[in-house]
């Protein structure tokens, strides 16, 4: 499996997303979406580090990664009361953006709208640098198995992966202006990635399951419930990732902006917590056999388990699913996140500074829509 190989994957891949966006973005294919898709949207939550990085800290310190699941499962299931009244209360004032959402809460202040998307904006370049940091790492490792090689290709397929997504955002976020800022094409494509990361982890999952059930492999101990660090950080932590689903401008976004009818999100309530758990149990495999296979090989970091472990056990079908799998999942985050920090920057920011300039009173009026628009293009581009 050559990186040439795995870049045209990626491309036809693309071309598939690609596809079902324009296919769901064009108006005769107009349809609510479904509560199954709509679920599977929800879970841009899950980046790269959930495909990745979860599996290192499984592997560094036993359920060490659970504060990241158990967080939303619970809020989801024991509190659906809370993300039902969300849901509402958004859909009710139809709400664009959680800017607009906490201005409207506060009497409909702009400047409160303002600040929350000056935050937004700050608080999200960092996030969205290191979904590129982990698809330049694994562009590494698909090259030589060593991700403190520095290469300059990695460099140039990031920088590529990034106008590509650039590209993506504009013509599928921004192309045209709605009121209520719903991106059909781009969330059936977001649904569509989110199963192919889940479908992903599950084959490589069930390659280390395979791999230690063996009878050449040594018995690898299970880490049992006991040592799950329940401590003071755990609570921290867990409390974060509860708040994290309903306070993330993708997370919003997905969960209430796009939200078609409140009967539409009853899937959700037990699909995407099931999601989140299997992505929270299948990590333990990855680690365990990822542990065995390169205990005595320590520059293989644990972060690259899930990549790594199909390409030792010759699994070229493994290898070319984590790779797209990783690529799925930072990309999804990438464009989710992009597009509604653009939409804030967009409605709270730009459009009441066209409002105030004198220009704004005369012939700029008249391509307000034109404006708008480039605005939310230039904004894409430049996050």
């Amino acid at each position: 499996m050559t990186p040439t190989i795995l870049l045209a994957l990626t491309l036809a891949y693309v071309m598939t997303l690609l596809g079902v966006a324009s296919y769901h973005d064009r108006g005769a294919a107009y349809r609510p979406t479904s509560p199954f898709m709509y679920a599977m949207t929800l879970a841009v939550f899950c980046t790269s580090w959930t495909f990745y990085g979860a599996v290192g800290s499984m592997a560094a310190k036993p359920w060490s990664h659970t504060t990241i699941y158990l967080g939303p499962i619970l809020l989801l299931t024991l509190g659906s009361p809370i993300m039902d009244r969300l849901r509402a209360m958004g859909h009710r004032q139809k709400v664009t953006s959680i800017a607009d959402f906490l201005g409207a809460r506060y009497g409909k202040r702009q400047s409160v709208a303002s600040i929350v998307a000056v935050i937004c904006l700050i608080a999200i370049l960092p996030y969205l640098s290191l979904q590129f940091r982990a698809l330049q790492q694994i562009w590494a490792v698909v090259n030589t198995g060593d991700v403190a090689v520095p290469q300059t290709s990695a460099d140039n397929v990031t920088l590529l992966v990034a106008v590509g997504l650039a590209a993506f955002a504009i013509l599928f976020g921004a192309r045209r202006l709605d009121g209520s800022e719903r991106q059909r094409g781009l969330m059936q494509a977001m649904a569509v990635e989110s199963i192919v990361k889940l479908l992903a982890f599950v084959f490589i999952a069930g390659l280390c399951v395979v791999y230690l059930a063996s009878d050449s492999t040594p018995d690898v101990a299970v880490p049992s419930l006991a040592e799950l660090p329940v401590s003071g950080d755990f609570w921290a932590q867990l409390l974060i990732a509860a708040l994290a689903i309903m306070c993330l401008p993708r997370q919003f976004h997905v969960g209430v902006v796009e939200l078609d009818s409140i009967e539409q999100a009853k899937t959700s309530r037990w699909l995407f917590p099931l999601y989140l758990f299997l992505f929270m149990i299948l990590a333990v495999p990855i680690a365990l056999a990822g542990g065995e296979l390169f205990k005595f090989n320590p520059d293989v970091t644990a972060d690259t388990y899930v990549q790594m472990v199909p390409m030792v056990l010759d699994s070229e079908f493994g290898t070319a699913l984590a790779f797209l799998g990783g690529v799925s999942a930072a990309t999804g985050m990438v464009l989710v996140s992009t597009v509604s920090v653009a939409i804030m920057v967009t409605n709270e920011l730009v459009t009441p500074l066209l409002f105030r300039l004198s220009i704004a009173r005369s012939q700029a009026l008249l391509n307000l829509g034109t404006l708008l628009r480039r605005s939310r293009q230039f904004t894409i581009a430049g996050i």
